[in-house]
């Protein structure tokens, strides 16, 4: 997870973040929280995060987003880990324990779409394989996390890509995990979407 929208409030009216509403999502099915942050956090991030036993994991001076994620696999005493950044805050819990149970076995569980686009900012490293093969290379990561986790995704051998619109769709109809916010009009959308199914689930009451 990297902190790039962190201070942004995801609903106007509630205190949550956008990584908060990330971290709900996930707690639940993951045995432990490894939160990267670019720069040092608030104390009252530290503290809105604490409920969920989240390790606090800081990018230390000259070390470029990549290297902090590796080091927070490599302190992980997980065999898969999922990595996930804080701008998918409409995130289902359902689909987080699908890619987890769909990679038993592999060395990464990944969504795909059917146009051949991958999610590996949504996706379950096995750790150990994926700590082996960034030790094996000689190339310098630049700052692009996407598009290097992309990279060293299709270096592994063992992939389980799992369908997007076959499989993951039928936990989460309208695909909202796969929503990212990236500005005003994509944080308006998300807010409204949330806005709605939180209507749905008063009704349900």
């Amino acid at each position: 997870m990297e902190n790039e929208t962190i201070s942004r409030q995801f609903s106007p009216d509630e205190k949550g973040t956008l990584l908060e509403y990330v971290l709900d999502s996930v707690w639940t099915v993951a045995d432990e929280l490894n939160v990267v942050f670019k720069n040092e956090p608030d104390f009252s991030v530290i503290e809105s995060i604490s409920p969920f036993g989240a390790r606090v994991v800081n990018i230390q001076k000259g070390e470029n987003s990549l290297s902090a994620i590796f080091s927070a696999f490599k302190s992980s005493r997980a065999e898969h880990c999922l990595l996930v950044n804080e701008r998918v805050p409409l995130l289902k819990p359902n689909v987080v324990l699908a890619l987890f149970d769909a990679a038993q076995g592999f060395d990464l569980s990944i969504p795909k779409w059917k146009n051949g686009k991958v999610e590996p900012l949504l996706a379950v490293y096995r750790v150990k394989a994926l700590l082996r093969l960034v030790s094996s290379l000689k190339t310098t990561f630049k700052d692009d996390v996407d598009l290097e986790m992309r990279s060293l995704a299709d270096q592994l051998f063992d992939v389980n890509f799992v369908s997007v619109e076959d499989n993951l769709k039928e936990l989460d109809p309208e695909l909202d995990s796969f929503m990212e916010v990236k500005d005003e009009n994509s944080l308006a959308l998300a807010r409204s979407k949330a806005s709605i199914r939180g209507s749905k689930l008063k009704k349900s009451d």
